[in-house]
């Protein structure tokens, strides 16, 4: 069983980047660690101090990658870039990987009621329904434009949500990773029903680190926050950001990763006052204005005990 901080801790925080998409200012990086600290204290009861962010070109953090990882990771990638994915395959891996996961069935069908029709209440319908709906909804992340005018989603690894879990056996000496990278994939392994109604979209992830003082890390996408195409804001219910409340929303947002870090909460879904709760697709204002820490204290249901999570080594 792990140990818990308690009190003050440190976290070492890099900023990934990569120069062909949309970035946060130094400024904005401050605005959103301040939040991420203001979150942490009423949530959580710590005070979180962060290092000096180091700024890394994100082709450089990836060479970081064992190569034996990296390959083991690459054959759970489902091959939506080619098409030559086994959509049959991915349906049962994704009921399979629900079951597995453990997390109560009702409140993920509950969930994603307003995206998807669940027509039996077991986990092999849920799983093939959101596989369906990834995959249909991935398609829409890759009409975006990045910076050059080429898409956002190109031929590097760098959207592969399992590229980034493949990082944690590497020489990675941060708690807290930030990026402008935006990380929408498809995978057969741990499925995620807040990541498959948004195309495979992951704000954010948090796995094993070797290198990490906790022994795990987490990743944060800035993203999502600065986007200004049709379909980001069509997944923001919306929702436009100002420079400061864009930085602030992701600060706030950034928490949820640090309570899967420090504490292996689990998802409360439904539960609108839990920062663990995950956002419904990108409305930050929205599932931010809901947040209470007094209604969704520690402990106050299986998701929020310490230790509910398990994380794959």
């Amino acid at each position: 069983m792990p140990t818990f901080p308690q009190g003050s801790i440190e976290l070492r925080v890099a900023y990934a980047v990569n120069p062909r998409l949309p970035r946060m200012t130094p400024a904005q990086l401050q605005i959103l660690l301040q939040a991420t600290r203001d979150t942490a204290r009423e949530h959580f009861g710590l005070e979180l101090r962060f290092s000096p962010t180091d700024e890394i070109p994100i082709e450089a953090l990836f060479q970081k990658i064992p190569r034996k990882n990296e390959r083991d990771v690459r054959k759970q990638i489902y091959d939506f870039k080619s098409g030559r994915g086994d959509p049959g395959r991915l349906a049962r891996d994704f009921g399979q990987g629900f079951r597995q996961m453990g997390e109560p069935l009702a409140g993920m069908i509950e969930y994603v009621k307003p995206h998807v029709e669940i027509k039996e209440a077991n986990y092999e319908a849920l799983g093939a329904a959101l596989a369906e709906l990834q995959l249909q909804r991935i398609e829409s992340w890759r009409t975006i434009r990045a910076l050059d005018g080429g898409p956002i989603i190109d031929d590097s690894p760098y959207n592969e949500y399992m590229m980034w879990l493949a990082l944690g056996y590497g020489e990675v000496p941060y708690e807290l990773v930030l990026t402008n990278q935006i990380l929408a994939s498809v995978e057969h392994v741990y499925p995620s029903v807040h990541s498959a109604i948004r195309g495979g979209y992951s704000n954010g992830i948090t796995t094993y680190s070797k290198s990490s003082r906790f022994g795990t890390f987490s990743i944060w996408s800035t993203f999502a926050f600065t986007a200004e195409d049709k379909w980001a804001r069509q997944m923001r219910g919306g929702e436009n950001y100002t420079f400061e409340e864009a930085a602030q929303l992701a600060g706030i947002g950034a928490t949820h990763e640090i309570g899967h870090q420090l504490f292996h909460f689990m998802h409360p879904y439904g539960n609108d006052a839990c920062v663990m709760n995950p956002v419904s697709l990108f409305a930050y204002r929205a599932w931010a204005e809901e947040l209470s820490a007094e209604d969704c204290p520690i402990g106050s249901n299986p998701e929020m005990k310490p230790g509910a999570g398990k994380f794959h080594y």
